[in-house]
Formats: structure tokens, sequence, C-alpha cells
């Protein structure tokens, strides 16, 4: 009750509206005020300081999340369960996510990132100090069942990434905040083992002390979320309500139509579904298994197989960002037909990878290959999610939502693949079955037709025009926010919807000559100024050219290569639905 009424309190708290909350941008935004950079040294509102709550809240998720996996042997013999119930534990922990993701989507495209992702650490911090209070494989199903909520985290750090910078960076973005995030899972492996090993040192029992360190991540949830609510932006305008784009056009123009319905029916969403469980459900089936297969493969302490499987997390710091990277890297050449590409090979080097550990009996030889693993597994996480956002920019929430659901759909499939050889003791033998599975699902990527754009030449174009249309770059943005659509190549003015200034000015000087202070024919010089000029949402100025009015008033027209033209002051109208 308290943990809900803080949510309810804290997020109810009036935020200033748009008008009053005007950041100090420390950075290039677009005309979106997204981010054109990402500053990692930077904790300054709004980008920054949403990418790190993203990414911190994102972490002890996972810190939390998977804190019994790497005592679940200690567990096992305190509360007498069997092999076949931490399995199937290990099911439930990974299975409720699916649902939670599917139903957080819609709730960030309503209410912004920043309150689910509150409201999941705190809510699900419960569970979790109840988890510390199990005596049976009932109570270890329910706990473990309710906890799994807190990994639909995933999709608002996602949705919050989005929403801060713009698309020419966002797959770096995304794959940063979501890589680190992922960094819990490894980080876990140890911290799980040392803090229980710490309560011991201090005195307690077995039992009691694998118990109090499940309430080290449950208090950090319940902090960070607080702190979440009070100091963080749904937006870069600040309040979720006053967000500049507003879902009646997507940024490619596209208008609003079909809904959640629209998602469901393109076919993109469900390759991508099956993608990500082959990366992300891998690694969600991995930080299950991975401890307990080193045990008993390699017969190994339980520290020590922790501290080895949490190489497999660690490798989150930059590995996920590199596929994120690579993504937007091969964009600038290949646009989205390189995201496609970029995603495919890394989902195949993933399977791969895992064919090979499978086969692996030299502890020193599995622990390199499991970080090369590691590397592809991450890097196709980032890959994936470099591709997510340009899939549907009206409902990005639902898409991102029901691709992170098919992570944890592919972890509950391996996790049963694992239960059916594992009892046996064959657990080399599935992780060969899930290899082959992910290896052959990159395949799928070449099926891909996205907005016109293909993975096969000649199949469709590149997607040249998309990645455009969603990386906009920070010189756009003056000149949008003046009522102008950006600048066009030689220095030309361009609307919005790339029809010419001058071409409007004409069909106006037309209609009614009386508006306008001169015919368009002088359009295409700067004229020789009388008086000094009136400043207005049509003027259009270049710095050069009012660096040398303010030196000489009154001289002759001045000009720099490829000027703009100079365009005079004109009553305010509509064209398009775009006032100008």
């Amino acid at each position: 009750v308290s943990c809900v009424w803080s949510v309810y309190f804290f997020s109810s708290s009036k935020m200033p509206a748009c008008a009053k909350c005007k950041f100090d941008y420390d950075m290039p935004v677009d005309a979106y005020n997204k981010a054109c950079e990402i500053r990692t040294c930077s904790f300054k509102r709004p980008h920054m300081r949403a990418f790190w709550f993203a990414t911190i809240g994102f972490f002890m998720a996972f810190v939390g999340w998977f804190a019994m996996a790497p005592i679940m042997k200690t567990i096992k013999a305190e509360i007498g369960v069997t092999k076949s119930q931490v399995y199937n534990s290990n099911i439930l922990a990974v299975s409720a996510t699916i649902l939670a993701r599917i139903i957080v989507g819609p709730a960030c495209d309503k209410f912004g990132a920043r309150r689910p992702m509150a409201a999941l650490l705190i809510v699900c911090s419960a569970p979790l100090i109840g988890a510390a209070f199990i005596q049976d494989e009932v109570g270890l199903y329910i706990t473990r069942t309710l906890i799994g909520f807190v990994g639909a985290t995933f999709v608002p750090c996602q949705f919050w990434t989005t929403s801060m910078f713009t698309g020419s960076i966002v797959g770096q973005a995304n794959a940063m905040a979501g890589g680190w995030g992922n960094l819990g899972g490894g980080v876990t492996q140890a911290t799980s083992p040392g803090f229980f090993e710490m309560f011991k040192a201090m005195g307690m029992s077995t039992d009691l002390a694998w118990r109090a360190s499940l309430f080290i991540p449950a208090v950090v949830w319940i902090i960070i979320g607080l702190l979440m609510l009070k100091f963080a932006d749904d937006c870069p305008e600040g309040h979720w309500r006053n967000r500049k784009i507003k879902p009646q056009t997507d940024a490619m123009g596209n208008q609003q139509g079909g809904g959640p319905k629209r998602v469901l029916l393109n076919y993109v969403v469900w390759i991508l579904v099956i993608i990500y469980a082959c990366c992300f459900g891998v690694e969600l089936y991995v930080n299950n298994t991975m401890s307990s297969y080193l045990q008993d493969q390699f017969n190994l302490e339980q520290t020590t197989a922790g501290l080895i499987a949490a190489c497999f997390g660690l490798m989150n710091l930059f590995a996920r960002a590199i596929g994120g990277w690579m993504s937007d890297k091969a964009a600038t050449r290949h646009y989205l037909r390189g995201r496609f590409w970029v995603c495919m090979v890394c989902v195949a080097g993933c399977g791969g990878m895992l064919i090979i550990y499978s086969f692996i009996r030299v502890l020193w030889l599995a622990i390199v290959v499991l970080i090369i693993f590691s590397c592809f597994v991450q890097a196709s996480e980032g890959a994936t999610y470099g591709i997510v956002p340009f899939v549907d920019t009206q409902y990005t929430g639902i898409v991102s939502g029901l691709v992170g659901a098919g992570g944890n759909l592919g972890a509950v499939c391996w996790g049963f693949v694992h239960k059916a050889f594992g009892e046996n003791d064959r657990e080399d033998t599935a992780y060969l079955i899930v290899g082959c599975t992910c290896a052959g699902a990159a395949a799928l990527m070449l099926l891909i037709r996205l907005h016109g754009a293909s993975t096969i030449p000649f199949f469709g174009n590149n997607g040249e025009q998309v990645e455009k249309a969603l990386s906009q770059s920070a010189a756009q943005k003056h000149a949008e926010d003046m009522g102008m659509g950006g600048v066009g190549t030689g220095g030309e003015m361009m609307m919005q919807d790339d029809y010419p200034v001058i071409d409007l000015y004409e069909a106006g000087y037309a209609a009614s000559p009386a508006m306008y202070e001169m015919p368009p024919q002088v359009l295409g010089t700067y004229p020789t100024p009388t008086t000094t000029p009136q400043y207005s949402p049509m003027n259009a100025f270049q710095p050069a050219y009012t660096a040398a009015y303010t030196a000489a008033p009154y001289s002759v027209a001045y000009t720099e290569p490829a000027p703009a033209p100079y365009v005079p002051y004109v009553a305010p109208y509509t064209v398009g639905g775009v006032m100008y």
C-alpha cells in the first residue's frame, strides 16, 4: 500500500507547463528538441538525466530480477525443492514479463516512460522482499513470477531514450541504455553470491544469509523509483502532455489510422519479435542457467561459477552499444538496408558461437568462447533496437513492447528446451539446439520490407527517405521554428514539405499584390536596406548578413556563397496544416 501511494503522490505532483519548462539545452537538438549528441559525462536535464535514469533503473531491475539465480543451489537445498521445480521457476521468472511488456508499451505511449518505469520498480520491490520469506516451491513459483514483471522496465527504458534522442543516434542511445542496463544481469551473478558470503561472514546462518541478500536490490528499487519520479522528465519539454510531437502524423508524414491493429498486422514486427527471441531471449536463458551449468559441467564452487557467468553479462558494458553504433554507422551509407544486414549478421554469429560453446569441455576455452558469444548476443540486441524506432513512429511504445516481449517469449521456449534435456544432465544438448535455432532464424531478416526498404537489393529501395525523415539535423531546427522547413542545397530556403518559399510567395503575390513589399523577381538578391529590418517569423536573415548589416547598416546588399533569399514579412497563413 505504501509503495502504491508513493507512486501516486509523486506522479501526480505538478510539473511546469511547456511555457514555463524552458530548459537550457546544453547540446544540439533537432526540430523536436531531441538531442543530436550523447554526452555520457553529463547528468543535465532533460536529455542526459533521462538517459541515466533509464539506464540505472533498467540496470537495477536486472540485478534484482536475477538475484536468486546465482544462489539457487543454496536456495534449493534450504527450502527442499527439486531440480525440475527450479527449472519451472526459471521459466515463470521470464514468462510473466511477456504480458507486462505488452501492457507497458501502450502505457508509455499514453503517459511517457518515466511513470511506468518508476511504478514497476517500486511495486515489484514487494515480491522481491517477499521472496526472502518463502518456505516451499509454491512460494518460489509465486514470488519469481511476480518479480518477473520488473523485466518490463526494458520497454520504458528504450521508449525514454527514443523520446530524447534524434533518429541519427537513436540506435546508439537505445543500445547504450539497454546494454548498460542488461549489464545488471552479469553484475548480479557476482554480487548476489557476494552478499550471501558477506552475511555469512557476519555470523548469519546459510538460510538467513541468502534471505538477507534479497533485501538489498529491493531497497535500491524503491529509492531509484522515487528519485526518478521527482527529478526526471518524460520528454525534452518536461511533462509528457507538453511533448512537441503529437500523435496526428508520424515523422514520415503518414496519417494516423489503424491504431494498435496496424502494428499487429505488420509482419515486420513479428520478424523482429522472433529475432529478439534469438538474442535477448538467449541472454535471459543464459542468465538463468549458466552458473548451474558451470557448476555441473566443470565442478566449480558456487562463487567461482558466478564470477565466470558474470563475464557473459558484463559484455553489455560495450557490446550492445557497439551493435547500435554499427547499425547507425551502416545507415549512414546504406540506410535502412544497412541496419537490416548488421542485425542479421549479429544474430547468425550469436547462434554460431552458442553451437561452438556446447561442444567445449576445457574451462579456459569455454570462458573465451562465452565472452565472444556474449558480444554477438548483446550486439544483436542493439542492432534490433536500431531498427525498432523506424517501424511505426506513431506507436513506438507498442512496437517496442511487442519486440521486447518476444525476448521473454524466447526465454520461455529455451527454458522448456533446457528443462527437457537438463533433467537428464544433457544441458550441452539444450545449448546446441538453441544455437542452431538462432542461426537459422537470422535468415528471416532477408524477408523484411519496411517502408519500401528491403534487405535484398532489387527487391526494394535502401530506405534513404525514411532515414532522412527521422534523422533531422540540428541545423534545420531554427528554420523550422521560424516557420520554414529547413535549409536546402545552395542556400535555398525550403518549406517543411519541400516546396520552395519563392514559389509560395509568387502565388501569394499573384493573388494579392498589395500585401507584399516587392514583386517576386527581386527575391533572388538582398535589397539595399534603407531602414533597420523588421524581424519577424518570415524573416530568414543569415548570420553573416546580420553581422555585416550591424557593421554597415546603410551600404549595399551583402552576399555570401549560395545565399538564402530575402523573404519579406507577410501575415501568418496555413498550408497543409502548418502555420507560416
